[in-house]
């Protein structure tokens, strides 16, 4: 078994780049030794700025040889009447290159047939390497790639060279004029040197590289620049808590160092927010806090040097940081001298999408659907909103666009939503007020939080709504991977909020109330199509399946409680239903409870009509008693279900039918020639499972197993 290191040398990748194109490559060659036939033991990928690496550890000398068996034509077609090969069955000896008298028969499901059995030797590794190599260089891709010379080779940033080393062997490859070679380079600025190595050692190359000031191990890297910030942090008594950011920075350097910057304290009365957004987002600085939150006038900038070059990087980084504070300070001064409700009606030079107006028609839409939204939690009580509340939110969805306005937000995008509280803080708004401004674009991405204040709750909703139904309308949806304008994201946000803050609204009339609103305002047709709700509804159904499949729940209880005849309008009934049902799939009893609602539901779709069950047709002691039991309980469990107690009502459901039923089916023969005393009987049997399916979950579609 023999290792290979290959290297692709670059100008510098930006770091963004460099994590997911080693995924790519590692998965790559998987595939491309899994179709070549070669096995490996291990195989590992790190890179810098400058170089991506991959280390494979055990490969073969040479591919596995395998005997291959090929099927041509028939027997009877290879094979003449005297028993001799005909022109068919020469032909197909020929183009597979064996002699024709080694051709064999074989019997199959579709008759006997010609099989040439061939013998493939396997070929030297060192001789797959060149294209296997060429094809995962071609074949990683990134978010930008460049294109130099004059073929058609793209890459993240210009090839420089190729380090390609099969044991003690150079692999023969070679790309846009660049030989492979056992040679590549140190630190360009610390270093400058080529380094040569004679065998596929990773030990040994990353050794060379260390001492020519490279560390190409990107664990190793990010350990180094996280224990020498934490020191410098320590020494003005913070603590470090960026993990996320210290993930990219690693990949901006080669030969990590840490220096301790600072900024003029006056600078401090601009928001923490937008100074750690200076620092962080444009120039990848690590802010330093005080043990209360507090950011203090100092930073920690990440060198790709080494500590006697310290000090011009320092005033460099000091002077670009000062800067951009410059900027932000005058942004935060100039921003406030115009109040956010006088920013409203300037919202009608920002353009939303074609069709759906600009930002100030946005807004209108957004406060309509706020109020509509506001009156729904009242009319189905929510504890925590009232009628007083109704004019914070509509204030905040009035003001919710108005600091994409301003100059701060021009310069850090980022920044929409948290400058609006800002903003409306100083003009004086209510705190709730205030708090929703930022908190309706929550959540921003999928493990972020939502909203904590139920205004900026309600306030998201309305603005979340508002585009799935402007973007649907306009035939924007999502298709495959494509969600240009994330409304995944977005529904998925809805049904986060709507679970979290137990918010019941009815998913049908939210979308007609969305959609009325937009066709009030446009005048178009787009918006009243009755094919849209249905569609929209079925897009958060994928949402609402996919969502909780990604949260641990099984296909088909997912699907029990979305079949179930509720439905999934009201979200948060769903989510509880779901919820309850997941925590029933593990009783003992559950086996029981399953079997009796499959079996009723599998035969009750045989009924005839709407019809109800009649008393005078009930003529078997198990069937009556079982309509004795049915009228019996069906008061109880429905207001258990009115009531939400899925689990109880599920308990009862069981303990009440799962004997009767069963001793119907075994004493009682439903399908009789007598049409009516058969429809009758199944309709006794659709009302006792529709009391379950109904409003809870249809267990039909539960796939029971040993563990179940």
């Amino acid at each position: 078994m023999t290792d290979l290191l290959f290297e692709i040398g670059t100008e510098e990748i930006p770091a963004g780049y460099i994590t997911p194109a080693l995924n790519q490559i590692k998965t790559l060659f998987g595939e491309r030794f899994k179709y070549f036939r070669l096995t490996f033991q291990s195989i590992y990928c790190t890179g810098t700025p400058r170089r991506l690496v991959v280390f494979i550890k055990g490969l073969p000398e040479e591919q596995e040889s395998v005997t291959e068996e090929i099927q041509g034509p028939s027997v009877a077609i290879a094979f003449d009447k005297a028993g001799n090969l005909t022109k068919a069955g020469l032909g197909f000896a020929k183009s597979q290159g064996i002699e024709s008298n080694t051709l064999q028969t074989k019997k199959t499901a579709k008759g006997e047939y010609c099989i040439a059995i061939k013998q493939i030797t396997g070929e030297k590794t060192l001789h797959l390497l060149p294209g296997i190599l060429e094809e995962i260089i071609q074949k990683t891709s990134f978010p930008k790639s460049m294109k130099w010379k004059t073929n058609n080779l793209f890459f993240a940033r210009p090839i420089r060279s190729l380090l390609a080393l099969f044991g003690n062997k150079v692999v023969p490859l070679e790309i846009n004029g660049i030989k492979a070679g056992n040679v590549f380079s140190g630190h360009p600025f610390l270093s400058g040197k080529k380094i040569e190595i004679q065998v596929a050692d990773w030990e040994q190359y990353k050794q060379l590289l260390k001492q020519e000031k490279v560390i190409v191990d990107i664990p190793e890297r990010r350990n180094i620049l996280k224990e020498k910030i934490t020191k410098l942090m320590k020494q003005h008594g913070a603590t470090f808590d960026d993990e996320s950011l210290l993930d990219e920075v690693a990949n901006l350097v080669e030969y990590p160092n840490a220096v301790t910057c600072s900024f003029d304290d006056k600078f401090l009365d601009i928001p923490d927010i937008v100074i750690e957004t200076a620092m962080k987002e444009h120039q990848r600085y690590f802010p330093v806090k005080k043990a209360d939150g507090k950011l203090i006038n100092k930073f920690i900038v990440a060198l790709n040097r080494d500590e006697p070059n310290e000090n011009y990087p320092i005033q460099g980084n000091e002077r670009v940081l000062k800067a951009r504070l410059y900027d932000a300070r005058f942004f935060w001064k100039e921003d406030r001298k115009i109040p956010l409700e006088k920013r409203v009606e300037d919202l009608k030079q920002l353009v939303f999408l074609e069709k759906l107006g600009n930002y100030y028609e946005r807004t209108g839409r957004i406060v309509a659907l706020t109020d509509y939204l506001s009156k729904q939690l009242i009319r189905f009580n929510h504890p925590d909103f009232s009628i007083a509340d109704i004019d914070a939110a509509k204030r905040a969805a009035l003001l919710c666009k108005t600091d994409l306005l301003t100059q701060m937000v021009g310069e850090f995008p980022s920044l929409q939503g948290i400058m609006g509280r800002e903003y409306a803080a100083w003009d004086g708004e209510e705190p709730a007020v205030a708090l929703a401004i930022e908190e309706h674009y929550l959540p921003r991405f999928a493990a972020d939080k939502i909203p904590s204040s139920i205004i900026g709750a309600i306030v998201g909703l309305a603005d979340k709504f508002d585009t799935i139904s402007g973007c649907f309308a306009l035939g924007l949806h999502p298709t495959g991977s494509q969600d240009p304008y994330s409304l995944r994201r977005h529904a998925y946000g809805i049904i986060r909020i709507i679970e979290e803050h137990g918010f019941t609204l009815m998913l049908e009339e939210v979308l007609g109330q969305s959609l009325s609103i937009l066709m009030s305002q446009t005048q178009s047709s787009l918006f009243t199509s009755d094919k849209l709700i249905p569609e929209i509804k079925n897009f958060f159904r994928e949402r609402l399946f996919h969502t909780n499949i990604e949260k641990g729940c099984s296909h088909d209880l997912v699907n029990a409680v979305l079949n179930a005849g509720a439905g999934f309008d009201d979200m948060y009934d769903f989510l509880q239903r779901l919820k309850d049902v997941s925590m029933l799939s593990k009783e003992k009893y559950w086996p029981d409870l399953v079997s009796v609602v499959e079996r009723t539901f599998n035969i009750s779709k045989k009924v005839k009509g709407e019809g109800m069950v009649s008393t005078n047709l009930l003529n078997e002691k198990e069937e009556l008693q079982l309509w004795e039991i049915y009228t019996a309980n069906e008061a109880k469990i429905r207001t258990m279900i009115q009531d939400k107690k899925y689990v109880e009502a599920s308990f009862t459901y069981n303990e009440v039918f799962a004997e009767p039923v069963h001793a119907f089916f075994e004493k009682v023969f439903v399908n009789v020639e007598d049409m009516e005393i058969r429809n009758n009987r199944l309709l006794l049997l659709r009302e006792i499972n529709q009391l379950y399916s109904e409003k809870i979950a249809d267990l039909s579609q539960i796939i029971m197993t040993e563990k179940n």
